[in-house]
């Protein structure tokens, strides 16, 4: 059997065994409020390894590894940051949202200001941002393709069908269960690699090719740095996926030891992806940064050890897709559907366009994927987008006492109006990729300052 027909029976019954999983998982989700919580019954195992599971995916993988060749050691940052977005949201957030006791993040923000514009606003903002990251992943499987010298819309096409179908199939507990299944296999295959990598001596091929300065973790422009790790670090805060495992997890402690654990657990793993992008760079100099993980995988690894990395690779697609999925599917039938077009409509109902929705959701992210290119720039791109857009909305109206409807307003619409100044007119922005939360921030205090209640001024 050649190393193509071993990946490709490798991929077929990995494959089949997250559609198993999602059909064992159908009687998980008999009504809607099931369907994007897990019935709030999410074990430690399920919530911690599901969290895990989402940032794992191509931003740490494929990402890492194609950082590993542009920055060297440095390129661990956007893991770095991935890890500690996980770890503020459980010393912050973690309790506080599983009090809440809502299905979305959107009603927790119209909790705070009251009426339904915030909630509505970050919906939008964070469903558009959502589909971004979903569509960075799918861009994994795509390229994977090409470099096996398949179709790779085709590549794209079959990543997508698997996640939605059994995402649809079984909802929030489906996309919990295989997350966990799909990490056990990722750490285990790049465990496996890292052990080959010794025993084969490739890092004296490293130290031995690459600049000393490729081993430092400041070989990036302080603006890299900031743009991989920052943005990341702080979506944690407002991260749909984070609140839907949050909200799924069976009571507080759970859920608060989940995300700890989870950014504890996978800290030291984002440098195993890192490492082996410098050592198919040490190998392969000429192969461009997005390939260089496929190059690895089928030609310095024995054919077996290969399969499973490509394994591991559509276990990372699929534990990211998922998560983002499950929450446009619920922002959009909660937070948009039920408050503005049918406000009596049942759980079965509900039910049924939640899986419409997954479907359609699935078509656009796939759209989107076959024109992208590079994974950690879409990631870091929507992340700051939403963070600009919703960061100091979100934040401010939990802890803050002074916040305003009127100031979430402002707040997002000048952090939205940041980032298209730099983004699209070619204004230039210290330290752009975080930049705008500034005077978002600014723009959130002084309006609810100026906008305060009437009663409450007269109090004060």
């Amino acid at each position: 059997m050649n190393q193509l027909t071993l990946i490709v029976v490798v991929l077929v019954v990995y494959m089949a065994a997250m559609l198993f999983i999602g059909w064992m998982g159908r009687s998980k989700s008999d009504n809607f409020d099931e369907y994007v919580t897990a019935a709030k019954k999410g074990s430690f195992l399920l919530v911690c390894g599901s969290y895990i599971g989402s940032h794992i995916g191509n931003g740490v993988v494929v990402g890492g590894a194609q950082n590993g060749v542009v920055y060297g050691l440095a390129g661990v940052w956007f893991g770095v940051g991935a890890c500690l977005s996980y770890i503020i949201y459980a010393l912050v957030m973690a309790k506080r949202m599983k009090k809440e006791d809502c299905l979305t993040l959107s009603e927790v923000i119209d909790k705070n200001y009251g009426g339904r514009t915030c909630g509505t606003i970050y919906a939008v903002i964070n469903c558009g941002a959502a589909i971004s990251i979903m569509a960075g992943q799918i861009v994994a499987g795509k390229n994977l393709f090409q470099y096996l010298g398949l179709n790779p819309v085709v590549g794209a096409v079959l990543c997508t069908l698997v996640v939605f179908i059994y995402a649809s199939m079984s909802g929030q507990w489906g996309v919990m269960m295989t997350d966990v299944i799909q990490v056990a296999v990722i750490f285990a295959c790049t465990l496996i690699a890292l052990f080959y990598m010794i025993g084969s001596g490739a890092f004296d091929v490293m130290h031995a090719t690459l600049d000393a300065a490729e081993w430092s973790l400041f070989n990036a422009d302080p603006e890299a740095i900031v743009m991989n790790a920052v943005p990341g670090m702080l979506y944690g805060l407002i991260s749909c996926a984070s609140f839907q495992r949050n909200t799924s997890a069976k009571d507080e402690k759970t859920a608060f030891n989940s995300a700890l654990w989870g950014g504890l657990i996978l800290l030291p793993y984002v440098f195993l992806p890192v490492l082996m992008g410098m050592y198919g760079k040490a190998l392969f100099p000429d192969t461009p940064s997005g390939m260089i993980l496929f190059k690895v995988m089928m030609e310095a690894f024995p054919p077996f050890i290969g399969a499973l990395m490509i394994a591991s690779l559509m276990a990372a697609v699929m534990s990211t897709v998922d998560s983002q999925l499950i929450y446009v599917t619920a922002s959009v039938t909660k937070d948009i559907y039920c408050q503005f077009i049918n406000k009596n409509a049942d759980q079965k109902k509900l039910a049924k366009l939640g899986r419409i929705i997954t479907i359609v959701a699935g078509l656009i992210t796939l759209y989107i994927a076959l024109d992208a290119q590079m994974i950690t720039s879409m990631l870091s791109y929507a992340y700051t987008f939403l963070c600009a857009g919703t960061l100091v909305m979100v934040v401010g109206g939990i802890f803050w006492k002074k916040a305003t409807k009127a100031g979430a307003i402002a707040s997002s619409i000048v952090g939205i109006f940041f980032v298209i100044l730099y983004k699209f007119c070619g204004v230039n922005l210290p330290f752009s990729s975080i930049f705008p939360i500034l005077p978002s921030l600014i723009a959130f205090v002084i309006v609810s300052l100026c906008t305060q209640p009437k009663n409450q001024i007269q109090k004060a």
